[in-house]
């Protein structure tokens, strides 16, 4: 009895210190539901999925999902994190709930999505696909389930990629406000789509959804910035002008300019945006210039080619408003 017992407690103790070492995501998912387990990944959302994160690593990826463990509604895509917590099947989607320790290990990390083309995108809606990031490319549209056309994405809402059935698009309320999707048009040329492979399945099988996570996941034209017209010239003065110029995909602004075509000046702003804006100073009146203008992203650089301004060649008087103003005050 004595042995037996020593066994048992050696027995114990070595599970346990098992069940504290971290191990892949790969090994978490095949354990599977009412196992506790600790995992380390890079997380790949923040808060516009709501309470849930997903992390993943080399081989794998894994739901989490937590409104009360300390430091995970904190988390943001690029965290290094260790979690510890017990896996559970929700409806179709494995996950770790509840989740009992997050340490943050660094952050910045790159994250590389799965690609894929869109003619086999069914490839990536798999259980091996579930808790990852996957990029398909060359979409050609967004419709709803009956396969009509939409405008502009609805938050909590599922969707089709390309109209094909089982390719559901599934938009979250969260992912709100000027950086997310809710409210924001539906491309209408080719696209690529970045997004978690999710899984909403009350029967237990299929059911698994593509969830971008932020608008900037739809990129038009391959994800170069890609010019969209001339820009143009506004708040014209003797001395100066606002260049303004739009593009598809959000970038950085530039813009050269001089008084001949081998320009010379440089003018630059760094946060990326689809409507570009920038005001040239201390210019010659009534002079010339030839303006070209550029954006870059991650992708790569879309120029347009220089195109000439011309500042203005009198001083603007007071308006009559201005100046009937003034004598009104005067009386």
């Amino acid at each position: 009895m004595k042995n037996v017992t020593l066994c048992a407690a050696l027995l114990g103790a070595a599970t346990g210190v098992h069940a504290q070492s971290v191990i892949t995501l790969s090994a978490a998912r095949a354990a599977g539901p009412g196992t506790t387990v600790t995992v380390r990944g890079t997380v790949s959302n923040g808060p516009e999925l709501g309470a849930i994160r997903y992390i993943q690593d080399r081989e794998a990826g894994l739901a989490a999902f937590s409104n009360s463990a300390v430091g995970f509604a904190a988390l943001a895509p690029g965290d290094s994190v260790e979690l510890r917590g017990t896996l559970k099947n929700y409806n179709g989607l494995l996950e770790m709930d509840p989740v009992t320790s997050v340490r943050k290990l660094a952050s910045g990390r790159r994250l590389v999505p799965v690609e894929v083309m869109a003619s086999e995108l069914t490839k990536v809606y798999a259980e091996a696909y579930e808790g990852r990031l996957v990029k398909i490319k060359s979409n050609t549209g967004v419709t709803t389930p009956s396969g009509v056309g939409i405008m502009t994405f609805n938050g909590n809402s599922n969707y089709l990629l390309n109209g094909q059935k089982g390719a559901t698009l599934r938009t979250n309320n969260a992912s709100a406000g000027e950086t997310g999707i809710v409210g924001k048009p539906a491309p209408n040329s080719e696209f690529d789509l970045t997004g978690i492979i999710g899984q909403f399945a009350p029967s237990g099988t299929g059911g698994y959804q593509l969830l971008p996570r932020l608008y900037n996941d739809i990129m038009l034209g391959g994800g170069l910035p890609n010019m969209l017209g001339e820009p143009i010239p506004t708040e014209m003065s003797r001395n100066g002008f606002t260049v303004n110029f739009s593009t598809q995909n959000a970038g950085d602004t530039k813009v050269e300019y001089g008084r001949s075509a081998e320009l010379g000046t440089v003018v630059m702003n760094a946060t990326p945006t689809t409507r570009h804006s920038i005001a040239l100073k201390d210019l010659q009146p009534g002079t010339v210039y030839y303006v070209k203008v550029s954006s870059t992203n991650a992708v790569g650089t879309s120029t347009a080619a220089p195109v000439p301004m011309i500042t203005d060649t009198k001083k603007r008087s007071t308006s009559r408003a201005t100046r009937s103003t003034d004598s009104d005050g005067d009386d």
